[in-house]
């Protein structure tokens, strides 16, 4: 009979399992606070503490009077929700075996379509909040990919004394591909590995290796910017450049020269910090950044938070169809709690 053992609670759980299970970035993110969340929209208050200061001490002198800590307050903010509602028709099941075979497959596939659009957030988290750059890696070669992105990167955190335990990197598949050349990578996961799991594809200069289709592209046409004649700082809307595009060359109507290169972004991604712009006009069109390739991220859990929940499933008879039909509401959110704890580069494979 029509959706008589429909469970919420198991379908709910159906659905995070097919979420969790697919989850690359999510998987990669500390999960500290997701137990905190309710509904769309709620607020996660996450406090940090400044460090103790150390002092010398002197025997048989006495303490100065204990310091007051001082703390610091962030802001989770569960302000992403996506949506699914689908139907099995009655027609449809009495052509299977196993009518439920279908909503249950049914309901997996919706899980990968929903995790793809959170993994999709949390790697644009990254690309606007990374506290590393490394600009654009020539990855043409095996060896490049391995000497001039694994070993910057790991530099990179040791740098900023990002513990060694927890530290991933992300790849598109074309800079994947490469590095799979490299006996170095090789060697490295000859003996074998863990379990492959939500992307894992190895280990390498400390790093865990993953796979990844939702890697930025950096070569990107049609932005329309904003800056002042003269000036080195082109504005756009939030959001339009990311800690990826360093590096990147950039060209445009009003832009100047065309050997302007990428500095910095800025933190929400509304504004670049170029090396020339001479001839810059007051409105700029048809700006074109190129030279670079997909978004390589690399960083350790510490320094990204993810929190979802799947708020409401609902089976329901649609009045004027005979079917079967699921309805259901994720809701998640991401933060970059410690950008000096993740990095960014732009690796141009061919």
């Amino acid at each position: 009979m029509a959706i008589t053992k429909f469970i919420p609670e198991v379908w709910s759980a159906s659905l995070l399992s097919a979420l969790d299970k697919s989850l690359v970035f999510g998987s990669l993110a500390n999960r500290n606070y997701e137990g905190d969340i309710n509904e769309y929209g709620d607020t996660v208050h996450i406090t940090n503490i400044a460090d103790p200061t150390i002092a010398p001490y002197t025997r048989n002198t006495n303490l100065d009077d204990p310091e007051a800590l001082t703390d610091a307050e962030q802001l989770l903010v569960i302000d992403k929700a996506n949506s699914i509602n689908f139907q099995v028709d009655d027609i449809d099941k009495a052509q299977v075996r196993n009518s439920g075979a279908l909503m249950s497959e049914a309901t997996q596939r919706a899980g990968f379509g929903l995790r793809d659009q959170a993994d999709r957030f949390l790697a644009d988290r990254i690309a606007q909040s990374a506290g590393s750059a490394l600009g654009v890696v020539d990855g043409t070669t095996a060896s490049n990919v391995y000497d001039k992105l694994f070993v910057p990167a790991s530099v990179a955190l040791d740098e900023a004394n990002v513990p060694e335990e927890m530290r991933w990197m992300v790849l598109s598949p074309s800079a994947y591909g490469k590095v799979q050349l490299d006996d170095r990578f090789i060697k490295a996961n000859e003996s074998g590995s863990d379990a492959l799991h939500n992307g894992r594809v190895g280990d390498a200069a400390g790093f865990r290796i993953y796979k990844s289709n939702n890697a930025a592209q950096g070569n990107r046409t049609g932005i329309t910017a904003t800056t002042t004649t003269g000036s080195k700082t082109i504005t756009a809307p939030a959001g339009t450049f990311s800690q990826a595009d360093v590096g990147l060359s950039i060209a445009g109507t009003g832009v100047g020269a065309s050997s302007n290169v990428v500095d910095t972004v800025n933190a929400d991604g509304s504004s670049i910090e170029v090396t020339t712009n001479s001839s810059a006009s007051a409105t700029v069109t048809d700006v074109a950044l190129s030279g670079g390739g997909q978004a390589a991220y690399f960083g350790s859990s510490i320094g990204l938070t993810y929190a979802q929940q799947i708020l409401e499933v609902v089976a329901y008879r649609p009045e004027k169809r005979f079917a079967d039909a699921l309805k259901g509401l994720h809701v998640f959110g991401g933060k970059a709690t410690r950008a000096e704890a993740l990095g960014v580069a732009s690796v141009k494979t061919a």
